[in-house]
């Protein structure tokens, strides 16, 4: 018996179907990244809200057999999400295989009643736990001959917890804060049984007949406490008058401190959900560029990328310019890009396209390019300089291209100076949103019908283009400046530099494709 019993567990770990099936309940009701999960989480919020609904209208209204139908469906549906936790919750058959696999390897004799009761044990473990006491009394009262059971219907409301995680997050505060808020409680405790019993003591024997009991005093010093104040039972001795104003300022005292306690978590937590909420956003991201260090090159420089499309995000440190880079719609998130782990986490090595250091240190700069290239060998990193001492550490660090900011600046000028009518021109072209033509680059990609031709084969005055260069990617990215007429043999991955309109150098891609050269 025990040896089929096995057999059959055996047989069922191997099996594909029942593997796909207990993923993908596991996922539906614990995996909040996967695709179906906001679905569903939103179905059962709409059963739970739906049947409390019904609830309410049943007080005064006739009973409706269809609403009761529906009541049945949805205690079905809580019925088998329940009975789906518990399944979930431990694999049975992976304890008795591995309770019978370790029985052979030491030689001893196998039990099956002891692997039973393990599992037992693990999944009495989820049966009683709040969550699943929660579950099955939101599921009792389905049965409508025991009305005062209806009550407990109530208890369907606590399984929005479940299916909501700004619940959850605040949920988790009291978690956390729960020292602070048991000592606290204690505290009010003993300040409301002080409080009741002296109002009792001078009160209670006759003095007050609106006391006619400890539990009216109870009640009093809760009420007083909380400073709600009724009215309907007062104090009428000076004893009675002492302990109520103790119990006011007690009472003050102890909601300004659980409101400091649960406002302090509060704002700590939400800052982490914004975290993980633009953690989340990155993470549906296939390939993105990061830019590490917010300052006024970053913004011009995130306008021109998303003009080509290109999806971004910006790690900073600083609080004030993650608020500045977020105002201005930026996907951005607060960080040490100098932190591998960091980079890791967002998707270096992954979906990482390039990574742009613009830190105004170049240490940090040399650091970020260290950890990037360790992460990822073909990732293409583009870093600022300061100091041109620094450049060759960062080309040896693995930077793809620097940008010395000063020496651009400085050619800029001079070339303006010079040529002042030509560089207005060029800067035009390059630079003027409204104009229709542009410096554009053309790589040559697997399946394109110029690969291996000659770069004269193309006559780029068909298109009314002009073609300005051809980086040469397989000779250590060499540029060669207007190879027309020369016999140069375009290969894979090369880059052509053009100049023309926009829509030319479409049909130029598009060609290239399509059409034999």
């Amino acid at each position: 018996m025990q040896n089929k019993i096995i057999t059959l567990f055996y047989s069922i770990d191997n099996s594909h179907k029942y593997t796909l099936t207990k993923d993908f309940c596991k996922n539906l009701l614990e995996n909040s990244q996967f695709k179906y999960k906001k679905y569903f989480d939103f179905f059962m919020i709409f059963l739970v809200l739906s049947t409390i609904g019904i609830l309410i209208y049943e007080v005064n209204h006739p009973v409706i057999p269809i609403l009761i139908e529906y009541e049945y469906f949805a205690v079905s549906v809580f019925a088998l999400e329940w009975l789906a936790r518990l399944w979930v919750y431990s694999d049975i058959r992976k304890t008795f295989i591995k309770d019978y696999e370790e029985t052979l390897f030491f030689g001893k004799k196998y039990k099956l009643s002891k692997s039973f009761k393990k599992a037992m044990k693990e999944k009495m473990e989820y049966i009683l736990s709040p969550m699943s006491i929660i579950d099955l009394l939101a599921i009792i009262p389905a049965y409508r001959p025991l009305r005062f059971l209806r009550i407990f219907l109530l208890f369907r409301l606590l399984k929005i917890l479940r299916y909501t995680n700004a619940i959850k997050e605040f949920s988790s505060v009291f978690q956390e804060r729960r020292f602070e808020l048991l000592t606290l409680a204690l505290l009010v405790v003993l300040v409301i049984f002080f409080g009741s019993t002296v109002m009792f003591i001078y009160e209670g024997n006759g003095e007050n007949e609106k006391l006619k009991d400890y539990f009216d005093a109870v009640y009093w010093a809760v009420i007083t406490a909380t400073t709600v104040g009724y009215g309907d039972i007062v104090p009428v001795t000076i004893e009675g008058k002492f302990a109520t104003a103790v119990l006011v300022i007690a009472g003050i005292l102890t909601i300004a401190f659980s409101t400091s306690i649960v406002t302090t978590s509060l704002v700590e937590r939400i800052e982490l959900i914004k975290q993980a909420r633009v953690e989340n956003e990155v993470q549906k991201l296939k390939t993105f560029t990061i830019i590490c260090g917010y300052k006024i090159l970053t913004k011009y420089l995130v306008e021109e990328l998303l003009k080509q499309n290109k999806k971004i995000l910006i790690i900073e440190d600083e609080e004030e310019k993650v608020l500045k880079a977020k105002s201005y719609g930026i996907l951005t998130m607060r960080g040490d890009a100098t932190d591998t782990d960091f980079l890791r986490k967002i998707g270096v090595g992954k979906n990482v396209d390039t990574i742009i250091a613009l830190e105004e240190d170049d240490a940090t700069n040399l650091s970020i390019v260290l950890g990037a290239r360790m992460l990822d060998q073909n990732i293409q990193i583009i870093t600022l300089v300061n100091e041109s001492e620094v450049e060759n550490k960062l080309k040896l660090a693995g930077a793809d291209f620097i940008i010395n900011s000063n020496q651009i600046s400085a050619y800029v000028a001079s070339e303006y100076i010079g040529q002042p009518v030509a560089f207005e021109a060029v800067d035009g072209i390059l630079l003027e949103a409204d104009m229709s033509a542009e410096v554009n680059e053309i790589e040559i990609v697997h399946g394109m019908n110029v690969i291996n031709k000659n770069i004269n084969a193309i006559n780029f005055e068909d298109y009314n283009l002009t073609l300005i260069g051809v980086i040469d990617r397989s000779n250590n990215n060499e540029f060669i400046f207007n190879p027309i007429n020369s016999a140069y043999i375009l290969k894979e991955k090369d880059i052509l530099i053009v100049i023309g309109y926009k829509q030319s150098l479409k049909d130029l891609k598009t060609d290239f494709l399509s059409k034999f050269f």
